[in-house]
C-alpha cells in the first residue's frame, strides 16, 4: 500500500506515474482503485531472470520511463540488468522497507546494489545498518520517513463518544488500545498481561484489541488470547474487535495507544496514533525509539516485559496533564517529520536531483 500511496501522491504533484506490477496482485488492484495507470509484467525470479529483465527493459523504453522507484528486494537483480541494458538511462530509487539481519558486504550483494542511484532509508537506524553492513556509497543514502496522510480523516473527525457508540464500546471509561495483525510478534499478549497487572487498581480502565490472524496461517494464538481474557475476572473489560479499514474509529475511541511488537521496523500505526494526539507507549526496539524521539514524545518500555508496560500505563493514567502533553508532542513530531507532505517534499527533492543528472 505504501507503494500505491506514493505513486498517487507523486501523480497528484504533476508527475507522470505508471505502476508496473503483476496482474491480480494487491498493488495492481489498489493502483487501479486510485486511478493510476497500470502496466502488467510477469512475476520475476530473484536472481538472473534475464528474460524478464529484457522484457521490462523494452517496456520501460516503450513507456519512456526515466526513473524506477521500487521497494521489493527481489527486484534488485532484475532492475540492475534493466539499467545496464538501458545504458544507464533509467535511474533506480530504492525505498528500504526492512532491517538488515546479516552483513551484505559480499560480492553478490555489492553487485546487486551498485546500479541503485538513491537508497531511501525510512529512519536513521536503518541508514546506519546500510552503512555498516553493505559497501553501498554513503553519499547515495537518504533518510526520509514514510509519510502518513492524516488529511483523510481530519476533515471528518468525530467525538470519542461517537466513535465508541459506533464500535459498541462503553462510554464513561478509559481505553488502552492496540491495533494490528494478531501475531505473537505483535505482542497482544504483552498488552493483555500488562492490563491484567493493573486492572484492579484502575476499575475504569478497559483494553481494546483490534485485529485478525493472518489469513491461511491459523488462529491458535488468537484463541489463546481469548481464553486468557475469558479466564480472568476482568473479562468484561477486555474487548476484541476485527480489523476495519476505518481505523479512525479505533484512534478516536482510545485514550492510550500501545505498540507491543518485539521489533517494529517502522510503526505506521504509532504515527497514526500520534496524528490523533494520542499518548503512545511503545517498545524500546527497532524504529520506535527514533519515531518517539527517544522518549521525548512517547513512553518506551522493554520488549516482552508486561511489568514495564504496566508501569508506563500507570504513569499516564495517574497524570492526565502529562498524558495530554505527550500526545501534543507526538502530534508535533508527526507534523514535522512523518506527515505525507513532509515525506513527499523530501522524496521529490531526491527525484528531481536524479532526473537532473
Amino acid at each position: 500500500m505504501n507503494t500505491v500511496r506514493y505513486a498517487r501522491w507523486m501523480q497528484d504533484r504533476g508527475w507522470s506515474v505508471k505502476v508496473f506490477c503483476v496482474e491480480g496482485s494487491h498493488i495492481s488492484k489498489h493502483s487501479i482503485e486510485q486511478g493510476l495507470e497500470v502496466v502488467l509484467i510477469r512475476r520475476n525470479k530473484k536472481y538472473f531472470d534475464w528474460i524478464n529483465a529484457w522484457r521490462v527493459k523494452n517496456l520501460f523504453a516503450q513507456h519512456e520511463i526515466a526513473l524506477c522507484w521500487f521497494r521489493d528486494t527481489r527486484d534488485f537483480d532484475l532492475l540492475g540488468w534493466v539499467k545496464r541494458w538501458s545504458h544507464g538511462r533509467v535511474k533506480l530509487l530504492y525505498q528500504q522497507a526492512m532491517q538488515f539481519g546479516v552483513s551484505k558486504k559480499d560480492v553478490m550483494h555489492t553487485f546487486r546494489f551498485k546500479p541503485v542511484d538513491a537508497w531511501i532509508s525510512t529512519l536513521n537506524f536503518l541508514a546506519e545498518q546500510v552503512k555498516q553492513q553493505t559497501h553501498f556509497p554513503h553519499e547515495k543514502i537518504h533518510v526520509i520517513p514514510l509519510g502518513v496522510d492524516a488529511s483523510r480523516w481530519e476533515n471528518d473527525r468525530i467525538t470519542q463518544s461517537e466513535a465508541r457508540r459506533e464500535l459498541g464500546l462503553p462510554l464513561d471509561v478509559k481505553f488502552a488500545g492496540i491495533i494490528g495483525r494478531i501475531d505473537p510478534l505483535k505482542g497482544q499478549h504483552i498488552a493483555l498481561q500488562a492490563f491484567l497487572n493493573i486492572a484492579d487498581q484502575y476499575p475504569k480502565l478497559h483494553l481494546l484489541l483490534v485485529g485478525e490472524s493472518t489469513l491461511h496461517e491459523g488462529n491458535a494464538y488468537e484463541k489463546e488470547l481469548h481464553e486468557h481474557a475469558q479466564s480472568s475476572t476482568f473479562n468484561d473489560r477486555i474487548h476484541f474487535l476485527p480489523y476495519s479499514k476505518n481505523v479512525k474509529l479505533f484512534y478516536e475511541a482510545i485514550d492510550l495507544f500501545l505498540l507491543c511488537s518485539k521489533g517494529e521496523t517502522f510503526g505506521t500505526v504509532t504515527i497514526e496514533a500520534m496524528s490523533f494526539s494520542k499518548p503512545v507507549i511503545a517498545t524500546n526496539s527497532s524504529g520506535s525509539p527514533e519515531i518517539l524521539d527517544h522518549g521525548n514524545c512517547g513512553l518506551l518500555f522493554e520488549p516482552e516485559q508486561p511489568h514495564d508496560l504496566s508501569k508506563a500505563m500507570k504513569r499516564l493514567l495517574d497524570d492526565e496533564g502529562f498524558a495530554k502533553s505527550l500526545g501534543q508532542k507526538g502530534r508535533q513530531q508527526y507534523e514535522s517529520k512523518f506527515s505525507a507532505a513532509a515525506s513527499v517534499d523530501a522524496m521529490e527533492k531526491v527525484v528531481l536531483k536524479l532526473m537532473a543528472h
